[in-house]
């Protein structure tokens, strides 16, 4: 403020008379009887408030101010499909929050209100369930009937906020109580509303407990009856034990949101591209739409990175060694897919080094690990924003069946950690069992005897003799 020269008298005052009255006046904090308009011809030409800048800085403080209080959220972008995004539970709310910083709309639920507090959507946009003590304590029976009790609540909150929506996405986790119990009533819900809804579950992690992995298949199972009945269009299997693996250099406190943000951003490539101009090969959203509601099955995608392309063969080779390894999910049967969607994006720089029978050796790689499936869809884009020398590959497999080889191994988890589980409930209860080495019959009757000697004894009868003092 050295340029400012203020010139503060409290024994005389002049009143401001010009157009920029009102901005002097709240800049100073009301306190403009304190500002006297009376400056020396050399300050009004060298030193003198222009009222221009400070409105600037006036406009960049509330801008400030403003940006603390507003959660992050992008701009709109153009998309192929508008998706309203529902969390449910601290997972679930997670996923949400991410689709809502890449500029979807998304509300959350949940039971507990702690989990609530921390996700950066607006509170307008977050409904607590209240139920019992607060959160589910991995108990679907809890979660369930938390939903069931605030049923109409949530229809009204997804009616007010989600109204613009061409597409709903269910994200929750199939492990915890207040997702996976609260799941079948969201369903019910979402699908009265008429649109296409598409469910994204959470397979737990390597190291969590057997109750966690008994939730993820019993609500699995019941996902897949109601993707069966076509109530739920597309379910998508993301893999917390594979993306531990992909991402496995970053600390506990970095993984979830890492993780979370890889969960949403292949989608949003997808939506966004597919309304993007390709100077070559547009994936078009009719195509993307098929892909993302018709597969009649499960759903898988992931991202691949190519660094060595300028040899015809390496983007075909990359899809050879990486393709599996980058999917967000494993166990799964790419040849059961009915549709694939790939997208093959780079910078103009790295097109120009790429030899033009690069992506035709890719697509028939990508052909012949998919098992030929009924449709293939394709997109060639410059994108600018990256801006890496590398070519991005992000591929979704639609139509698929469950991923034997990872449900068995959850399923022998779950066993595994049941029975270690029941040898501690038996154990505990023997060893809370204490023998006084007293024969029960015997015991019981001495016990009687003992009571009827107390009451003849002269402390017994000194017991009895109450004397009632309350008259």
């Amino acid at each position: 403020m050295s340029n400012f020269n203020l010139i503060i008298k409290r024994d005389k005052v002049m009143t401001v008379k010009s157009s920029t009255e009102q901005i002097e006046s709240d800049v100073v904090g009301g306190v403009v009887d304190d500002i006297v308009d009376e400056v020396t011809p050399v300050a009004q030409s060298a030193e003198a408030i222009d009222m221009n800048k400070l409105a600037m800085l006036k406009a960049k403080s509330q801008a400030k101010q403003t940006e603390q209080k507003v959660v992050n959220k992008v701009a709109k972008k153009e998309r192929s499909i508008v998706f309203g995004i529902v969390g449910s539970g601290q997972a679930g709310s997670r996923i949400a929050e991410a689709f809502y910083k890449a500029g979807y709309e998304a509300i959350a639920v949940n039971t507990a209100t702690q989990d609530l507090k921390h996700i950066e959507i607006p509170d307008s946009n977050k409904l607590l369930l209240e139920h019992g003590l607060g959160g589910a304590a991995k108990e679907l029976d809890i979660g369930r009937a938390a939903a069931e009790t605030h049923r109409d609540a949530i229809s009204a909150l997804i009616d007010e906020k989600l109204s613009d929506s061409q597409l709903n996405i269910l994200c929750l986790s199939l492990g915890g109580g207040s997702g996976a119990g609260s799941c079948e009533t969201l369903v019910d819900v979402l699908s009265e509303a008429g649109k296409p809804l598409v469910v994204m579950t959470v397979l737990p992690m390597e190291t969590d407990d057997a109750q966690t992995k008994n939730n993820a298949l019993e609500t699995l199972s019941r996902l897949t009856r109601l993707t069966q009945t076509k109530k739920i269009n597309n379910l998508i299997v993301v893999d917390n034990a594979k993306i531990e693996t992909i991402y496995q250099h970053l600390s506990p406190m970095e993984f979830f949101g890492v993780a979370n943000k890889a969960i949403v951003e292949t989608i949003d490539v997808f939506n966004t591209l597919s309304k993007s101009p390709s100077e070559v090969k547009g994936l078009d959203p009719m195509e993307f739409g098929k892909l993302f509601t018709d597969g009649e099955g499960l759903s898988i995608y992931g991202e691949l990175v190519v660094n060595n392309f300028r040899d015809e063969t390496a983007i075909a080779e990359a899809i050879i060694n990486n393709l599996n390894s980058n999917l967000l999910a494993g166990g799964f049967d790419l040849k059961q897919s009915k549709y694939v969607g790939v997208i093959i994006a780079a910078n103009a720089e790295v097109w120009r080094a790429i030899p033009s029978a690069s992506i035709n050796y890719a697509m028939a790689m990508v052909n012949d690990q998919c098992g030929s499936p009924k449709g293939i869809f394709k997109g060639i884009y410059t994108v600018d924003d990256i801006k890496e020398n590398v070519v991005k590959v992000y591929s979704m497999f639609s139509g698929l069946g469950l991923p034997a080889s990872r449900i068995d191994q959850l399923k022998k988890d779950a066993q595994a950690h049941v029975q270690n589980t029941k040898g501690k409930d038996e154990q505990r209860n023997l060893t809370l069992n204490l023998d006084t080495g007293v024969n029960d019959t015997v015991s019981q009757a001495q016990k009687i005897k003992d009571k009827i000697a107390a009451k003849s004894s002269a402390f017994g009868k000194l017991t009895q003799n109450v004397i009632d003092r309350r008259k």
